[in-house]
């Protein structure tokens, strides 16, 4: 059985790599498209963060000099370019690791994931322009929902949300409190995080949106039993800070409408 290999940003050290693997009996088939990929080679961590997800493999070439941190996710496999011949780290670990993947994948089409309806959306006196923070789609496309008769504009990273700050003013910002970190800042990047490790980035985003003058209202489903920053959220409800009105929530589920109305209105 083949396994479709799509190596991203493909050059010399992913080409010697392919044409490696394919004296072993691994089988894999070279692709153009990464959805149609099992594999997703890359030379370098440079990109992972950014084409991550949970369904495919990851393999990672580490080039001389680069140091990524070792506690990645089961589907990333890091390779020493030098070192591909070791049985604990190289090319047979890679092997291992796609015989025990394709024992146990099953056919099946991912289930469309409906949204949830809410009987009680908060009734407003007026309509605001909101900038609404997640890192998960369907949270927010739930934003949008709960919040359709206001102007939402929603953003899936810090990064994302500054630059549509760039474009125009918020009468209110709504974020989450654990997003992955941003792999523009150098010291937030693999050498010291997972890919699918988070922080508390809610605590940036308060700092960055009352500098600018706007109200903001973090927004967590995190396990207050479980997280420390979510634990302080049962004592600590809201603050000013930079002379801005500042709410914490956890106990409301994705229920932006709730937490704009109290943000906002009372």
């Amino acid at each position: 059985m083949n396994t479709n290999i799509y190596a991203h940003k493909s050059g010399p050290v992913s080409k010697a790599f392919l044409q490696v693997v394919g004296l072993t009996d691994a089988n894999l088939v070279e692709v153009s498209d990464q959805k149609s990929a099992d594999i997703v080679l890359l030379a370098g961590s440079d990109d992972l963060r950014a084409l991550y997800n949970e369904r495919q493999l990851f393999c990672v070439l580490s080039i001389p000099g680069q140091r990524v941190v070792t506690n990645q996710p089961e589907n990333v496999c890091l390779l020493d370019s030098l070192k591909l011949f070791e049985g604990n780290s190289g090319i047979p670990h890679l092997i291992e690791l796609i015989e025990r993947r394709s024992k146990t994948t099953t056919e099946s089409t991912t289930p469309k994931v409906e949204l949830p309806k809410f009987s009680d959306v908060a009734t407003f006196r007026k309509c605001y322009s909101v900038l609404v923070i997640d890192d998960t789609e369907q949270n927010l496309r739930i934003a949008e929902s709960v919040l359709e008769k206001h102007s939402v504009t929603v953003a899936g990273s810090l990064r994302d949300a500054m630059v549509k700050l760039g474009q125009q003013h918020f009468d209110a910002v709504l974020t989450d409190m654990e997003m992955p970190p941003d792999k523009h800042y150098s010291s937030l990047n693999l050498d010291h995080y997972a890919v699918d490790e988070k922080v508390p980035y809610g605590f940036a985003v308060v700092l960055e949106m009352t500098e600018r003058g706007m109200p903001v209202a973090v927004v967590t489903d995190g396990n207050h039993h479980e997280g420390w920053v979510s634990a302080m959220f049962d004592h600590i409800k809201g603050a000013t800070v930079n002379g801005q009105k500042v709410l914490f929530f956890n106990g409301i589920g994705k229920r932006w409408d709730k937490a704009l109305k109290r943000l906002m209105e009372e």
